[in-house]
């Protein structure tokens, strides 16, 4: 049922319809606005294996991440780009940001700055940033950019939380109805979708859902790390003998498990406020917290309620930001349930991960 969700020439047909795209890379970015201008904000994946060409600009030491949707845009896989929109999220992407808008040619171009420490002050900062960063849409796209449209853009990306919500809960099932890697291949396809198309054909697929038999009951994982952008990883695990029960991916449920409060009358602030709450990486603490512990806080309430069998933490020897958390939560989460590290790169080394999953399999028999 998921092939109804990808379709290759989506992105061109909303082009044909006279829509701009304007690529991110975070999750942390509010697409309401760029929702609320008029714009398609398509969250880029890096989809390429094999870098050729990236390496002449950027050290070969970077996240996969980086490296893959660079060398996409070199090689002109993302020419459907108007624009795009970077986050101060962590150290690669503030310098990846200059890299791109020097050797890939768009439109538009824009860095949002956002709050590391989330205090008092906090709110009032990010809602002025994202009034500027409204202001800079406005101009460059000659739109004016309403309370109204934002309200609206908010409602949309509100359901598509939910619906997505909604969609995780089929996997709690025991047996659960739906596997992990459906549910990732569905939330990226979701990321190059106008979110009211996708609530549309998710809150169909989900009536389907409830009316299927659940999939064979295997030992259950909670997977937790990186952001994940190939089903390939998901589906190497589960061929292994597991069922992924959970992800709290920042491409994951971190993207979803918020909501912008509607309630609030200035609809920026409201946003400023949504994203700022939202569940926390290892970018962003909150005061008197450290973002360590909001992490660990987050996955222990959802292990009391989804009592997997173990739990994968996926890994990428580029990523600091991995690098400095994944000492601790291993530590921590090995006192909860049994756990398993896999450090990825691409071309993915499955055999030698298929051994170590198998090995861990057996591990809890």
């Amino acid at each position: 049922m998921i092939e109804e969700f990808y379709d290759s020439g989506r992105i061109r047909e909303y082009i044909q319809r006279g829509k701009r795209i304007i690529g991110t890379f975070c999750s942390y970015t509010p697409e309401e606005i760029i929702h609320a201008a008029g714009l398609v904000p398509v969250r880029l994946f890096g989809e390429t294996v094999d870098i050729m060409n990236a390496y002449s600009y950027i050290p070969n030491w970077l996240c996969y991440y980086s490296k893959r949707t660079f060398e996409e845009g070199l090689i002109g896989n993302y020419d459907f780009l108007d624009g795009f929109v970077f986050l101060t999220s962590d150290d690669t992407n503030q310098l990846m940001y200059s890299i791109w808008k020097k050797n890939i040619k768009v439109e538009y171009s824009y860095m949002l700055q956002f709050p590391f420490s989330v205090d008092g002050t906090s709110k009032n900062f990010f809602t002025k940033v994202l009034e500027k960063f409204k202001r800079s849409l406005e101009d460059h796209y000659s739109v004016d950019i309403t309370d109204k449209d934002l309200k609206d853009s908010i409602e949309v990306y509100n359901r598509y939380r939910s619906l997505l919500k909604e969609l995780y809960k089929y996997r709690f099932y025991t047996p659960p109805k739906i596997s992990g890697s459906d549910v990732l291949k569905i939330n990226l396809a979701g990321y190059s979708m106008l979110k009211e198309e996708f609530n549309d054909k998710i809150e169909e697929y989900i009536n389907k859902l409830s009316d299927e038999e659940g999939l064979p009951d295997k030992p259950r994982l909670y997977v937790t790390g990186i952001p994940i952008y190939d089903p390939l990883v998901f589906e190497m695990i589960e061929s292994c003998g597991f069922t992924i029960v959970f992800d709290d991916l920042c491409n994951g449920s971190r993207n979803f498990d918020f909501e912008i409060n509607e309630t609030i009358s200035n609809p920026i602030e409201a946003i400023a406020e949504g994203y700022l709450l939202k569940p926390t990486c290892g970018t962003c603490s909150r005061q008197k917290s450290l973002a360590i512990d909001e992490r660990l806080s987050y996955i222990n309430e959802r292990l009391k309620t989804l009592n997997p069998d173990g739990i994968v933490i996926i890994g990428d020897k580029g990523c600091e930001l991995c690098a400095f958390s994944q000492v601790e939560l291993r530590k921590e989460l090995a006192k909860i349930k049994p756990v398993l590290y896999l450090e990825i790169d691409f071309p993915l080394a499955k055999e030698q991960h298929r051994t170590r999953i198998e090995a861990f399999l057996e591990s809890l028999s």
